[in-house]
């Protein structure tokens, strides 16, 4: 200084525990973002996962309902391709109360998964129904038959 005396000239800037600090906190909040970016990125391919096993589910009732055979009651298993990957599924056909309709539940799982016991790893599982009670006469369209037009 000019007068002679000793001043202590202090510098401008962050102090090595500062810039640590700093550097901890943008770690952390990297880490939450990441975390954050891979749930949703789970989330996404279980719902994907769900949907094409929805897919195979409704297929499968489908198929049933369109055999010209009417469905006997019991189990069948059988896979098929969606999306790329292969499907476990296993159908069931029951009775119900009702004379003439049968209940068709099927399941769904990945094919891959091995070492599962038969009633675990389904992903989804559907209902439907097949019934001749739940049919129209095929050349009749009843709500037609019967209509009439009436001029005002």
């Amino acid at each position: 200084t000019p007068d002679g005396s000793r001043a202590v000239i202090r510098r401008r800037g962050f102090t090595l525990v500062e810039v640590l600090v700093a550097l901890i906190i943008v770690a952390l909040g990297a880490a939450a973002v990441l975390t954050a970016l891979r749930t949703a990125a789970d989330s996404a391919q279980r719902q994907r996962e769900r949907m094409l096993a929805g897919q195979v589910a409704m297929n499968r009732i489908t198929e049933t309902r369109l055999e010209p055979e009417w469905p006997s009651p019991g189990t069948r298993e059988g896979s098929a391709e969606m999306g790329g990957r292969r499907w476990q599924w296993r159908q069931e056909i029951g009775r119900t109360p009702f004379d003439g309709v049968v209940q068709i539940t099927v399941r769904v799982r990945p094919e891959a998964q091995s070492g599962l016991k038969a009633d675990e790893g389904w992903i989804v599982t559907l209902t439907g129904a097949r019934g001749r009670s739940l049919l129209a006469d095929p050349g009749a369209d009843r709500l037609w038959d019967v209509a009439r037009r009436e001029d005002g």
